[in-house]
C-alpha cells in the first residue's frame, strides 16, 4: 500500500479509536484540530530509524501519534534545539497508545505542562535568533 495512504488509514484509526464522540478534537500536543491545523501522523520512533534496525518503517496506530500540522511543525523545531523535550513528548505519546484510549485528566496535566515549556522554549529561541540579527 501507498506509504501516504496508509499514513492516513492510520490517522482515521487513531481518531476511532481516540476521539469517537468527543468534541472538540485536540492533538496530543494540546492545540484544537482545525481546518488550518489538520491532523498528521508523527512517527515517534523515526521511520529512518526503523529503517536502519531493519524494521518494518510502515506507519502504525502503536508507533503514532495524533498531532496537527502546526505542532508537528513546532515538535520537530524542538527535537532541534531541545532534544531532551522531544524525547519527553515522544514519551508520553508511547504512554497514550500504551493506554489505548483518549487522555486521562493526569495526562493532559503533563501535555499542558510539556506545551507551556515547548512555547517557552521556541519563543526564547525566536528572540535568540532575532538578537543574532
Amino acid at each position: 500500500m501507498d506509504y501516504n495512504k496508509r499514513k492516513q488509514l492510520i490517522l482515521k484509526a487513531m481518531r476511532k479509536i481516540y476521539y469517537e464522540n468527543i468534541n472538540p478534537r485536540y492533538d496530543w500536543m494540546g492545540y484544537m484540530i482545525t481546518d488550518d491545523n489538520k491532523p498528521t501522523y508523527h512517527h515517534i520512533v523515526k521511520r529512518e530509524d526503523l529503517i536502519e534496525q531493519d524494521l518494518d518503517p510502515s506507519p502504525t496506530i502503536e508507533n503514532g501519534a495524533y498531532l496537527g500540522k502546526c505542532s508537528h511543525e513546532m515538535l520537530h523545531v524542538i527535537e532541534q534545539i531541545d532534544p531532551e523535550l522531544y524525547m519527553c513528548w515522544n514519551d508520553l505519546f508511547f504512554m497514550i497508545n500504551n493506554f489505548g484510549v483518549f487522555p486521562v485528566n493526569h495526562i493532559w496535566e503533563l501535555v499542558f505542562k510539556l506545551k507551556r515549556q515547548t512555547e517557552d522554549e521556541i519563543t526564547a529561541y525566536k528572540q535568540s535568533k532575532n538578537r543574532i540579527k
